[in-house]
Protein backbone atom coordinates (compact mmCIF):
# COMPACT_ATOMS: atom_id res chain seq x y z
CA UNK A 1 0.00 0.00 0.00
CA UNK A 2 1.87 3.49 -0.79
CA UNK A 3 2.68 5.64 1.80
CA UNK A 4 -0.15 8.13 0.88
CA UNK A 5 -2.83 5.69 1.48
CA UNK A 6 -1.42 4.32 4.23
CA UNK A 7 -1.81 8.08 6.00
CA UNK A 8 -5.25 8.26 4.74
CA UNK A 9 -6.35 5.11 6.66
CA UNK A 10 -4.64 6.35 9.61
CA UNK A 11 -6.48 9.43 9.66
CA UNK A 12 -9.27 7.63 9.52
CA UNK A 13 -10.10 7.81 13.34
CA UNK A 14 -10.61 11.92 12.40
CA UNK A 15 -14.21 11.00 12.95
CA UNK A 16 -14.28 11.05 16.47
CA UNK A 17 -12.26 14.31 16.28
CA UNK A 18 -15.55 15.77 14.42
CA UNK A 19 -18.34 17.70 17.35
CA UNK A 20 -21.54 16.94 17.41
CA UNK A 21 -23.26 19.28 15.10
CA UNK A 22 -25.90 20.05 17.55
CA UNK A 23 -26.45 24.02 16.48
CA UNK A 24 -26.59 23.43 12.64
CA UNK A 25 -28.82 20.56 13.21
CA UNK A 26 -30.72 23.01 15.41
CA UNK A 27 -31.22 25.47 12.77
CA UNK A 28 -31.63 22.78 10.19
CA UNK A 29 -34.34 20.69 11.35
CA UNK A 30 -35.56 22.29 15.20
CA UNK A 31 -36.24 25.81 14.04
CA UNK A 32 -38.07 25.52 10.79
CA UNK A 33 -40.22 22.84 12.09
CA UNK A 34 -41.22 25.14 15.31
CA UNK A 35 -42.06 27.85 12.33
CA UNK A 36 -44.24 25.75 10.32
CA UNK A 37 -45.59 24.30 14.00
CA UNK A 38 -46.16 28.31 14.94
CA UNK A 39 -47.98 28.97 11.66
CA UNK A 40 -49.96 25.90 11.41
CA UNK A 41 -51.27 26.66 14.61
CA UNK A 42 -51.87 30.23 13.92
CA UNK A 43 -53.75 29.17 10.80
CA UNK A 44 -55.87 26.89 12.66
CA UNK A 45 -56.69 29.02 15.47
CA UNK A 46 -57.73 31.79 12.86
CA UNK A 47 -59.79 28.92 11.15
CA UNK A 48 -61.14 28.03 13.72
CA UNK A 49 -61.94 31.41 15.44
CA UNK A 50 -63.61 31.80 12.00
CA UNK A 51 -65.87 28.86 12.08
CA UNK A 52 -66.78 29.64 15.65
CA UNK A 53 -67.42 33.26 15.17
CA UNK A 54 -70.09 31.90 11.86
CA UNK A 55 -71.09 29.56 14.60
CA UNK A 56 -72.12 32.46 16.89
CA UNK A 57 -74.11 34.22 13.86
CA UNK A 58 -75.53 31.80 12.32
CA UNK A 59 -77.14 30.97 16.59
CA UNK A 60 -78.11 34.25 16.35
CA UNK A 61 -79.57 34.31 12.85
CA UNK A 62 -81.67 31.15 14.13
CA UNK A 63 -82.71 33.18 17.38
CA UNK A 64 -83.35 36.63 15.69
CA UNK A 65 -85.95 34.15 12.53
CA UNK A 66 -87.26 32.39 15.50
CA UNK A 67 -87.62 35.68 17.32
CA UNK A 68 -89.65 36.87 14.25
CA UNK A 69 -92.01 33.75 13.25
CA UNK A 70 -92.76 33.68 16.86
CA UNK A 71 -93.63 37.58 17.42
CA UNK A 72 -95.93 37.63 13.71
CA UNK A 73 -97.60 34.18 14.90
CA UNK A 74 -99.17 36.27 18.12
CA UNK A 75 -99.35 39.87 15.74
CA UNK A 76 -101.08 38.49 12.80
CA UNK A 77 -101.75 34.16 13.00
CA UNK A 78 -103.75 34.04 9.90
CA UNK A 79 -101.69 35.91 7.89
CA UNK A 80 -98.28 34.78 9.03
CA UNK A 81 -99.57 31.00 8.47
CA UNK A 82 -101.13 31.75 5.47
CA UNK A 83 -97.77 33.29 3.43
CA UNK A 84 -95.48 30.63 5.22
CA UNK A 85 -98.32 27.74 3.35
CA UNK A 86 -97.10 29.50 -0.03
CA UNK A 87 -100.00 31.96 -0.17
CA UNK A 88 -98.98 34.34 -2.98
CA UNK A 89 -97.52 37.47 -0.95
CA UNK A 90 -98.45 40.19 -3.56
CA UNK A 91 -101.96 39.10 -3.09
CA UNK A 92 -101.67 38.81 0.80
CA UNK A 93 -100.49 42.14 0.90
CA UNK A 94 -103.32 44.10 -0.28
CA UNK A 95 -105.06 42.87 2.25
CA UNK A 96 -105.60 44.46 5.59
CA UNK A 97 -103.89 41.77 7.75
CA UNK A 98 -101.40 41.54 5.05
CA UNK A 99 -100.38 45.17 5.50
CA UNK A 100 -100.29 44.18 9.09
CA UNK A 101 -98.01 41.58 8.71
CA UNK A 102 -95.73 43.56 5.91
CA UNK A 103 -95.73 46.43 8.62
CA UNK A 104 -94.78 43.91 11.50
CA UNK A 105 -92.21 42.13 9.72
CA UNK A 106 -90.62 45.42 8.90
CA UNK A 107 -91.09 46.66 12.33
CA UNK A 108 -89.18 43.25 13.46
CA UNK A 109 -86.33 43.85 11.03
CA UNK A 110 -85.19 47.63 12.60
CA UNK A 111 -85.81 46.50 16.36
CA UNK A 112 -83.15 43.21 15.83
CA UNK A 113 -81.07 46.16 13.84
CA UNK A 114 -80.86 43.88 11.02
CA UNK A 115 -79.47 45.54 8.10
CA UNK A 116 -81.37 43.30 5.54
CA UNK A 117 -83.87 40.38 5.97
CA UNK A 118 -85.60 37.85 3.13
CA UNK A 119 -87.86 35.15 3.92
CA UNK A 120 -88.07 32.66 1.43
CA UNK A 121 -91.05 30.61 0.77
CA UNK A 122 -91.63 27.14 -0.87
CA UNK A 123 -89.61 27.18 -4.26
CA UNK A 124 -87.80 29.98 -3.22
CA UNK A 125 -90.68 32.60 -3.83
CA UNK A 126 -89.22 35.49 -1.50
CA UNK A 127 -91.72 36.14 0.87
CA UNK A 128 -90.53 39.12 2.26
CA UNK A 129 -87.75 41.48 1.42
CA UNK A 130 -86.64 44.83 3.25
CA UNK A 131 -86.06 45.68 -0.22
CA UNK A 132 -90.42 45.45 -1.20
CA UNK A 133 -89.42 44.95 -5.05
CA UNK A 134 -87.43 42.04 -4.64
CA UNK A 135 -90.96 40.09 -2.67
CA UNK A 136 -92.95 37.79 -4.99
CA UNK A 137 -89.52 36.96 -7.12
CA UNK A 138 -87.71 33.39 -7.08
CA UNK A 139 -84.25 32.93 -6.02
CA UNK A 140 -83.14 29.41 -5.48
CA UNK A 141 -79.36 29.89 -4.91
CA UNK A 142 -77.57 26.38 -3.28
CA UNK A 143 -77.47 27.88 -0.25
CA UNK A 144 -81.14 28.62 -0.18
CA UNK A 145 -81.45 24.98 -1.67
CA UNK A 146 -79.19 23.40 1.06
CA UNK A 147 -81.44 25.74 3.70
CA UNK A 148 -84.63 24.31 2.50
CA UNK A 149 -84.10 21.05 1.71
CA UNK A 150 -81.75 19.37 4.55
CA UNK A 151 -82.10 22.47 7.33
CA UNK A 152 -78.28 23.45 6.45
CA UNK A 153 -77.38 26.58 7.98
CA UNK A 154 -74.64 28.56 6.10
CA UNK A 155 -72.74 31.83 5.45
CA UNK A 156 -72.03 32.86 2.58
CA UNK A 157 -69.62 36.17 1.94
CA UNK A 158 -71.25 39.38 -0.10
CA UNK A 159 -69.65 42.50 -1.17
CA UNK A 160 -72.27 45.40 -1.52
CA UNK A 161 -71.52 47.81 -4.94
CA UNK A 162 -70.65 50.31 -2.44
CA UNK A 163 -68.11 48.33 -0.80
CA UNK A 164 -69.27 47.67 1.96
CA UNK A 165 -68.92 43.52 3.09
CA UNK A 166 -71.96 41.50 4.74
CA UNK A 167 -72.62 37.89 5.66
CA UNK A 168 -75.39 36.33 4.41
CA UNK A 169 -76.55 33.80 7.41
CA UNK A 170 -79.38 31.07 6.36
CA UNK A 171 -81.91 29.65 9.07
CA UNK A 172 -84.78 27.31 8.51
CA UNK A 173 -87.46 28.03 10.64
CA UNK A 174 -90.15 24.98 10.59
CA UNK A 175 -93.10 25.08 12.52
CA UNK A 176 -95.80 22.26 12.95
CA UNK A 177 -98.83 24.21 11.08
CA UNK A 178 -96.75 25.87 8.16
CA UNK A 179 -94.20 24.85 5.57
CA UNK A 180 -90.85 25.28 6.56
CA UNK A 181 -89.40 29.33 5.60
CA UNK A 182 -85.78 30.17 5.43
CA UNK A 183 -84.58 33.11 6.10
CA UNK A 184 -81.93 35.26 5.22
CA UNK A 185 -81.20 38.08 6.87
CA UNK A 186 -77.42 39.95 7.07
CA UNK A 187 -74.71 40.93 9.35
CA UNK A 188 -72.25 43.61 8.67
CA UNK A 189 -68.56 41.69 8.10
CA UNK A 190 -66.56 43.95 10.45
CA UNK A 191 -68.38 43.08 13.37
CA UNK A 192 -67.41 39.59 12.88
CA UNK A 193 -63.99 40.27 11.84
CA UNK A 194 -63.64 42.09 15.14
CA UNK A 195 -64.76 38.19 17.14
CA UNK A 196 -62.39 36.62 14.71
CA UNK A 197 -59.38 39.25 15.17
CA UNK A 198 -60.08 38.81 19.14
CA UNK A 199 -60.55 34.94 19.29
CA UNK A 200 -57.51 34.32 16.85
CA UNK A 201 -55.11 36.76 19.62
CA UNK A 202 -56.24 35.14 22.28
CA UNK A 203 -56.00 31.03 20.63
CA UNK A 204 -52.99 31.89 18.81
CA UNK A 205 -51.42 35.06 19.54
CA UNK A 206 -50.31 34.26 23.17
CA UNK A 207 -49.09 30.55 22.69
CA UNK A 208 -47.28 31.90 19.88
CA UNK A 209 -45.10 34.50 22.05
CA UNK A 210 -44.94 31.61 24.53
CA UNK A 211 -43.66 29.35 22.01
CA UNK A 212 -41.68 32.03 20.52
CA UNK A 213 -39.50 32.99 23.63
CA UNK A 214 -39.07 29.39 24.76
CA UNK A 215 -37.22 28.38 21.46
CA UNK A 216 -35.34 31.80 21.95
CA UNK A 217 -34.09 30.28 25.24
CA UNK A 218 -34.23 27.14 23.57
CA UNK A 219 -31.81 28.65 20.68
CA UNK A 220 -29.33 30.37 23.87
CA UNK A 221 -28.93 27.01 25.01
CA UNK A 222 -28.22 25.15 21.64
CA UNK A 223 -25.72 27.80 21.72
CA UNK A 224 -24.38 27.23 24.68
CA UNK A 225 -23.81 23.57 24.51
CA UNK A 226 -22.54 23.68 21.15
CA UNK A 227 -19.50 25.76 22.95
CA UNK A 228 -19.27 22.92 25.18
CA UNK A 229 -19.43 20.49 22.96
CA UNK A 230 -16.96 21.65 20.42
CA UNK A 231 -14.61 22.79 23.55
CA UNK A 232 -14.99 18.79 24.76
CA UNK A 233 -14.08 17.88 21.20
CA UNK A 234 -11.24 19.73 20.69
CA UNK A 235 -9.92 18.57 24.13
CA UNK A 236 -10.36 14.99 22.92
CA UNK A 237 -8.62 15.57 20.25
CA UNK A 238 -5.88 17.03 21.76
CA UNK A 239 -5.52 14.29 24.17
CA UNK A 240 -6.60 11.85 21.09
CA UNK A 241 -3.15 13.01 19.30
CA UNK A 242 -1.03 13.11 22.02
CA UNK A 243 -2.11 9.56 23.04
CA UNK A 244 -1.70 8.34 19.68
CA UNK A 245 1.99 9.63 19.35
CA UNK A 246 2.11 6.89 22.24
CA UNK A 247 0.71 4.01 20.21
CA UNK A 248 1.30 2.45 16.90
CA UNK A 249 -0.50 3.49 13.88
CA UNK A 250 -1.93 -0.12 13.80
CA UNK A 251 -2.77 0.10 17.34
CA UNK A 252 -4.88 3.58 16.87
CA UNK A 253 -7.13 2.09 14.17
CA UNK A 254 -7.62 -0.91 16.03
CA UNK A 255 -8.87 1.04 18.98
CA UNK A 256 -10.98 3.28 16.99
CA UNK A 257 -12.22 0.34 15.54
CA UNK A 258 -13.35 -1.09 18.46
CA UNK A 259 -14.99 1.81 19.84
CA UNK A 260 -16.68 2.29 16.56
CA UNK A 261 -17.91 -1.60 16.37
CA UNK A 262 -18.79 -1.64 20.02
CA UNK A 263 -16.61 -4.92 20.58
CA UNK A 264 -13.03 -5.78 21.94
CA UNK A 265 -10.25 -5.35 20.19
CA UNK A 266 -9.20 -8.42 17.89
CA UNK A 267 -5.57 -10.31 17.52
CA UNK A 268 -4.94 -11.46 13.45
CA UNK A 269 -2.85 -13.38 12.18
CA UNK A 270 -1.20 -10.80 9.47
CA UNK A 271 2.04 -11.06 6.91
CA UNK A 272 4.59 -8.31 7.33
CA UNK A 273 8.48 -6.87 6.75
CA UNK A 274 9.55 -6.41 9.97
CA UNK A 275 12.19 -3.31 10.56
CA UNK A 276 14.22 -3.45 13.97
CA UNK A 277 17.20 -1.15 14.81
CA UNK A 278 19.32 -0.91 17.40
CA UNK A 279 21.61 1.95 18.54
CA UNK A 280 25.52 0.12 18.44
CA UNK A 281 27.08 0.82 22.00
CA UNK A 282 24.61 2.57 23.66
CA UNK A 283 25.34 1.48 26.85
CA UNK A 284 28.86 3.19 26.71
CA UNK A 285 27.74 6.04 25.45
CA UNK A 286 25.31 6.18 28.37
CA UNK A 287 27.47 5.07 31.11
CA UNK A 288 30.04 8.43 29.55
CA UNK A 289 27.92 11.12 29.83
CA UNK A 290 25.05 12.62 31.83
CA UNK A 291 21.43 11.36 31.39
CA UNK A 292 20.32 14.33 30.22
CA UNK A 293 22.54 14.10 27.03
CA UNK A 294 21.52 11.18 26.91
CA UNK A 295 18.33 11.54 26.07
CA UNK A 296 18.83 14.64 24.02
CA UNK A 297 21.19 12.31 21.66
CA UNK A 298 18.33 9.25 21.75
CA UNK A 299 15.37 11.51 21.21
CA UNK A 300 17.95 13.12 18.13
CA UNK A 301 18.47 9.93 16.72
CA UNK A 302 15.48 7.76 17.44
CA UNK A 303 13.62 10.69 15.36
CA UNK A 304 15.38 10.10 12.46
CA UNK A 305 14.59 6.19 12.49
CA UNK A 306 10.98 7.08 13.04
CA UNK A 307 10.81 9.95 10.43
CA UNK A 308 11.78 7.86 8.33
CA UNK A 309 9.76 4.61 8.40
CA UNK A 310 6.77 6.89 8.43
CA UNK A 311 8.22 8.71 4.92
CA UNK A 312 8.18 4.84 3.52
CA UNK A 313 4.68 3.85 4.29
CA UNK A 314 5.58 1.84 7.67
CA UNK A 315 4.23 1.87 11.56
CA UNK A 316 6.20 2.21 14.38
CA UNK A 317 5.26 -1.15 16.47
CA UNK A 318 7.01 0.11 19.77
CA UNK A 319 10.43 2.01 21.14
CA UNK A 320 12.23 -0.48 23.42
CA UNK A 321 15.14 1.95 25.31
CA UNK A 322 17.47 2.58 22.19
CA UNK A 323 15.25 0.32 19.44
CA UNK A 324 12.94 0.40 17.26
CA UNK A 325 10.57 -2.04 16.11
CA UNK A 326 8.49 -1.07 12.97
CA UNK A 327 6.11 -3.08 10.63
CA UNK A 328 5.52 -2.43 6.60
CA UNK A 329 2.72 -3.84 5.44
CA UNK A 330 1.00 -4.07 1.88
CA UNK A 331 2.18 -3.49 -1.22
CA UNK A 332 5.66 -3.15 -1.92
CA UNK A 333 6.25 -3.70 1.69
CA UNK A 334 10.09 -5.17 1.12
CA UNK A 335 10.94 -2.74 -0.60
CA UNK A 336 9.78 0.08 1.27
CA UNK A 337 11.48 -1.28 4.61
CA UNK A 338 14.83 -1.48 2.66
CA UNK A 339 14.58 1.72 1.33
CA UNK A 340 13.80 3.36 4.92
CA UNK A 341 16.34 1.09 6.42
CA UNK A 342 18.71 2.80 4.33
CA UNK A 343 17.77 6.45 4.58
CA UNK A 344 17.39 6.05 8.28
CA UNK A 345 21.56 4.79 7.99
CA UNK A 346 22.15 7.70 5.68
CA UNK A 347 20.54 10.47 8.00
CA UNK A 348 22.48 9.36 11.38
CA UNK A 349 25.85 9.56 8.93
CA UNK A 350 24.48 13.02 7.88
CA UNK A 351 23.54 13.95 11.60
CA UNK A 352 26.96 13.12 12.71
CA UNK A 353 25.93 11.57 16.02
CA UNK A 354 28.27 10.34 17.80
CA UNK A 355 26.64 6.71 17.82
CA UNK A 356 25.76 5.02 14.58
CA UNK A 357 22.68 2.16 14.25
CA UNK A 358 22.53 -1.63 13.16
CA UNK A 359 19.11 -2.52 11.45
CA UNK A 360 17.29 -6.45 11.25
CA UNK A 361 14.96 -6.87 8.19
CA UNK A 362 12.37 -9.76 8.29
CA UNK A 363 9.54 -11.04 6.48
CA UNK A 364 6.85 -13.58 7.79
CA UNK A 365 3.52 -13.77 9.46
CA UNK A 366 3.35 -12.54 13.01
CA UNK A 367 0.11 -12.22 15.32
CA UNK A 368 -1.08 -8.37 15.68
CA UNK A 369 -3.40 -7.72 18.85
CA UNK A 370 -3.02 -7.34 22.54
CA UNK A 371 -1.07 -9.00 24.98
CA UNK A 372 -1.43 -8.20 28.90
CA UNK A 373 -3.85 -8.07 31.48
CA UNK A 374 -7.11 -6.25 31.67
CA UNK A 375 -5.79 -3.10 33.66
CA UNK A 376 -2.62 -2.64 31.30
CA UNK A 377 -2.39 -4.02 27.46
CA UNK A 378 0.38 -3.35 25.03
CA UNK A 379 -0.79 -3.11 21.22
CA UNK A 380 1.78 -5.37 19.12
CA UNK A 381 3.28 -8.04 17.05
CA UNK A 382 3.90 -10.99 18.34
CA UNK A 383 5.76 -14.56 16.92
CA UNK A 384 8.79 -16.26 15.88
CA UNK A 385 9.39 -13.76 12.79
CA UNK A 386 9.66 -10.73 15.57
CA UNK A 387 12.03 -12.85 17.31
CA UNK A 388 14.81 -13.12 13.81
CA UNK A 389 14.43 -9.57 13.07
CA UNK A 390 15.37 -8.93 16.61
CA UNK A 391 18.59 -11.23 16.14
CA UNK A 392 19.06 -10.02 12.28
CA UNK A 393 19.78 -6.44 14.22
CA UNK A 394 22.49 -7.78 16.49
CA UNK A 395 24.14 -9.35 13.52
CA UNK A 396 24.52 -6.22 11.79
CA UNK A 397 26.92 -3.82 12.32
CA UNK A 398 26.92 0.22 12.88
CA UNK A 399 25.53 1.48 9.56
CA UNK A 400 24.65 -2.27 8.39
CA UNK A 401 21.84 -3.57 7.10
CA UNK A 402 21.63 -7.90 7.91
CA UNK A 403 17.79 -8.97 6.02
CA UNK A 404 16.53 -12.80 5.07
CA UNK A 405 17.18 -13.70 1.70
CA UNK A 406 14.13 -13.97 0.43
CA UNK A 407 13.00 -10.21 1.99
CA UNK A 408 15.66 -9.21 -0.92
CA UNK A 409 14.45 -11.13 -3.30
CA UNK A 410 11.00 -9.78 -2.90
CA UNK A 411 12.18 -5.91 -3.19
CA UNK A 412 13.53 -7.05 -6.77
CA UNK A 413 15.36 -4.36 -8.54
CA UNK A 414 15.44 -2.23 -5.36
CA UNK A 415 17.34 -4.36 -3.66
CA UNK A 416 20.85 -3.80 -5.33
CA UNK A 417 24.16 -3.73 -3.64
CA UNK A 418 23.54 -6.48 -0.99
CA UNK A 419 26.04 -8.82 -0.70
CA UNK A 420 25.31 -12.66 -1.67
CA UNK A 421 23.41 -14.82 0.34
CA UNK A 422 25.17 -16.44 3.30
CA UNK A 423 23.94 -18.51 5.71
CA UNK A 424 24.26 -17.83 9.79
CA UNK A 425 23.55 -19.38 12.73
CA UNK A 426 20.74 -17.23 14.91
CA UNK A 427 20.59 -17.83 18.80
CA UNK A 428 17.47 -20.39 20.02
CA UNK A 429 17.02 -21.03 16.52
CA UNK A 430 17.66 -25.43 15.53
CA UNK A 431 17.75 -24.18 12.06
CA UNK A 432 20.33 -21.30 10.01
CA UNK A 433 19.52 -19.27 7.94
CA UNK A 434 20.37 -17.79 4.67
CA UNK A 435 20.80 -13.88 4.71
CA UNK A 436 22.37 -10.61 2.90
CA UNK A 437 24.06 -7.81 4.02
CA UNK A 438 24.31 -3.89 2.90
CA UNK A 439 27.07 -1.49 4.32
CA UNK A 440 26.36 1.71 4.35
CA UNK A 441 28.55 4.81 4.90
CA UNK A 442 29.48 4.22 8.72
Amino acid sequence: MPASRLSAAARGGGQFEQPYPLRRLFVRYILPGLAVFVVVAATLSVVGARHLAEGVYLEQAARQAEIIDRAMSEAVPDAWRRLKNGEAPATLYREAEGQRLLAGLTREVHELGLTSLKIYGPGGVILYATDNRRIGTVDRSPAYVAAAESGTRSVVHRVDPDGSALYELYVQVATPDTRPVVFELYEAVNHLNALLWRAGWAAAGVPSLILLALTLAMARLVILAQRNIDGRAALTADLRRRLERLLSGAASRAVHHAVSAGGVIPSMRTRCTLFYSDIRDFSSFAEANEPEEVVHFLNRLLAIVVDEVKRAGGDVDKLIGDAVLARFQGEDAEARAIQAARAALAATVSARLPRGIGIGLYTGEVISGTVGSADRMDFTVIGDSVNLAARLCAAAARGEIVADADTVAAAGGSAGEFDPPRTISVKGRRSSLEVRRWRGER
